[in-house]
């Protein structure tokens, strides 16, 4: 019953899903590319940028960094 409540919704243009967490591309790029040379750590990372673990591994691997 769920599933089908979700779906009509889906249908009706009501249904969006969760909003993706910003980020600020361009920072996280530079941030991303000192991580990679060794210069700062992931943890380190991760609190210069406010995320997460998963959060900031999966947008490392959707960005392909």
């Amino acid at each position: 019953r769920q599933a089908e409540g979700i779906a009509l919704a889906k249908r009706e243009g009501k249904y969006k899903g969760r909003t993706p967490i910003a980020v600020d591309e361009e920072k996280f790029r530079r941030v991303c590319a000192r991580w990679r040379e060794g210069k700062i750590t992931a943890v380190q990372a991760m609190a210069e940028l406010e995320l997460k673990p998963n959060t900031f591994y999966r947008k490392v691997k959707k960005m392909g960094l």
